[in-house]
């Protein structure tokens, strides 16, 4: 008989929330950053493996991790075929589950799907040091010694990962929330056939979701240097509809276009003018800005000292004042002497000789210009 025959289970398994579910991207809610996942890289150096009702199981000090900032400790891992849970609808080859549970007794069931290959992968050395060591059922567990092997090569290379509460698998049917990455690991030819021959083959049915809410975490691998502190990190990127404010691109700044093209009129000297601003304008812009502020440093701190050696007092600005009025009256009066020569006739005289400045200096004949009327004196300042 299966040991996943439920009609002999206890009641208990019978209730809402029960494992294994599909899991469909498509109908996850994105995690928006609470799914937070730490997992320890630290190689754990020892484990008993046993053949049990549930699967090939693994057990000792098997690692911990921290899960929504709280943390769990690992104390089996369990091994069946085929999978109990469904990705999109697709049942693998079989499925690991590690079991952990924190100090307050709530539990974390972090699982991988996985399939043969016998591609060289992390999962592979993870499966390679426990499945040759499989005994038949009933039989002793076998302590094994582990050469880097850590919880950390039953993550896929995609990190992604469901998050949902659940129960376990077995008849136990413990309450549980449930990790499971979206992507497969995998196992070699010859320790899955192993795996077949010790484990009976079975899994738990799928369940119906109902009124829970299933989330989706993608995530990616850190990459770069990463600190040494026997952690495996995964870096969290929110999907869905989690909305990230992007940043509003700005249109590049053209400086050839603020520069006017210079014309015949202004000559070498600004044409070079333009030219240098042209194809250094941020340099020059920058001299000036630096050339700016070290003159207002300097000002201030000249005022500073003229201040300090020679105050400025009143007699200064009444001499000042008496100069500039002085100034003002005498082009007062120099304005009065040009408007009492100035007759209309003169004036005449002065409105066509600006005329003739609007004509071509080559048009000009000698004739045209009559000299200036005799006793017409301008006053001199």
């Amino acid at each position: 008989m299966s040991a996943f025959d439920e009609t002999k289970w206890p009641p208990t398994c019978s209730t809402a929330n029960q494992s294994p579910i599909n899991l469909t991207q498509s109908q996850a809610n994105p995690c928006n950053l609470t799914c937070d996942l730490v997992m320890d890289d630290g190689n754990v150096s020892q484990a008993t493996i046993a053949v049990d009702a549930p699967g090939l199981m693994m057990t000792g000090n098997l690692g911990s991790c921290k899960f929504k900032g709280e943390s769990y400790v690992c104390t089996s891992v369990i091994i069946n075929h085929p999978s109990h849970h469904t990705v999109e609808g697709v049942q693998a080859d079989g499925e690991v589950v590690a079991y952990l549970k924190k100090p307050t007794g709530e539990n974390l069931c972090i699982s991988t799907l996985f399939r043969v290959n016998t591609a060289q992968t992390p999962s592979f050395n993870f499966f390679k040091q426990i499945v040759p060591y499989a005994r038949e059922p009933g039989e002793d567990g076998t302590k094994v010694s582990l050469q880097k092997w850590s919880l950390t090569q039953m993550v896929p290379p995609a990190g992604s990962y469901f998050v949902y509460s659940g129960s376990f698998v077995d008849a136990r049917c413990t309450p549980t929330e449930w990790v499971v990455f979206k992507s497969m690991i995998n196992m070699d030819t010859d320790d899955f056939a192993k795996l077949v021959r010790v484990v009976p083959g079975g899994s738990r049915g799928i369940k119906q979701t109902g009124e829970r809410q299933v989330f989706f975490n993608d995530t990616q691998n850190i990459q770069g240097v990463m600190p040494h502190d026997n952690k495996f990190y995964l870096r969290l990127r929110p999907t869905g509809n989690t909305k990230i404010n992007q940043k509003k691109s700005s249109a590049p700044i053209d400086l050839k276009s603020n520069v006017k093209e210079p014309s015949i009129l202004e000559g070498e000297t600004a044409k070079y003018a333009y030219k240098q601003v042209e194809e250094n304008g941020g340099w020059i812009k920058t001299t000036i800005l630096i050339l700016i502020v070290v003159a207002v440093l300097y000002g201030l701190r000249l005022g500073w000292t003229s201040a300090t050696d020679t105050p400025f007092k009143a007699v200064y600005a009444w001499n000042f004042a008496v100069w500039v009025k002085t100034k003002l009256k005498e082009f007062y009066e120099y304005l009065e002497k040009l408007a009492e020569i100035l007759t209309p006739r003169a004036l005449k005289k002065v409105m066509a000789l600006k005329k003739l400045t609007t004509v071509p200096v080559s048009s000009i004949s000698e004739e045209k210009l009559e000299p200036p009327e005799a006793g017409l004196q301008l006053p001199t300042l």
